[in-house]
């Protein structure tokens, strides 16, 4: 179950957004992580975030909103993305909203699993959840960070997610087989940054919503 970081290198489309990828084999949580990466950067004053991306292949504690436990076996999605923005609080959750609007994109459009949002931040499908976002802002050295965690449940099993009692499902359940971690990463990584970038340049999430819309349930 390993991540091939030569394979995602080889599908990567993105022009900054997980160009740079810090893969760690276990973490508390990478949201944990990159907060320390960008404090240590700033004691440092050296060189940029922007765009890493830190993946873990296990999350010891991995968390949710309101640090709901978030179990982060070996073979999900459990990354960070670190971005640099001038935009404001209140403009934190419209960015969710985006990278939520990426994951359920990719998984119609590639791999015919119809997943809808679920307002604010989490990804179902049937009633299943299958992923989730936990969005944090920290500013430091003036620099605003935003720290995207996302949990994806990618190759995990039913003896994986028997701890949620039948109420989470994964990509490998749905499809009957496992998917390449790295191909789906790289799609959403490029997605995200397309959507992200139109939106800090703009301000306008109106004509973004209007696609995001047809994905989202707020019940």
């Amino acid at each position: 179950m390993d991540f091939d970081l030569d394979k995602y290198k080889k599908f990567l489309k993105t022009r900054y957004l997980g160009r740079n990828l810090i893969y760690l084999e276990k973490t508390d949580s990478t949201n944990s992580f990159a907060s320390k990466l960008i404090k240590k950067k700033a004691e440092n004053r050296s060189g940029t975030l922007k765009g890493t991306v830190v993946l873990a292949k296990t999350q010891l504690k991995g968390r949710g909103r309101f640090d709901r436990k978030w179990i982060s076996p070996e073979g999900g999605l459990w990354f960070t993305l670190i971005l640099e923005t001038g935009l404001e609080p209140k403009n934190f959750a419209e960015v969710t909203l985006i990278a939520a609007y990426s994951i359920v994109n990719i998984l119609d459009r590639d791999y015919k699993i119809n997943a809808e949002i679920k307002w604010p931040n989490d990804i179902y499908y049937k009633k299943l959840k299958l992923g989730g976002i936990l969005t944090e802002a920290e500013k430091i050295g003036g620099i605003t960070y935003l720290l995207i965690g996302i949990g994806l449940n990618a190759n995990l099993t039913k003896v994986d997610l028997a701890p949620y009692g039948r109420k989470s499902v994964s990509i490998k359940i749905i499809l009957g087989k496992d998917i390449e971690r790295e191909i789906i990463l790289s799609k959403i990584l490029f997605n995200i940054e397309e959507d992200y970038e139109y939106y800090s340049q703009t301000k306008d999430f109106k004509t973004i919503f209007k696609k995001i819309e047809k994905r989202l349930k707020f019940i």
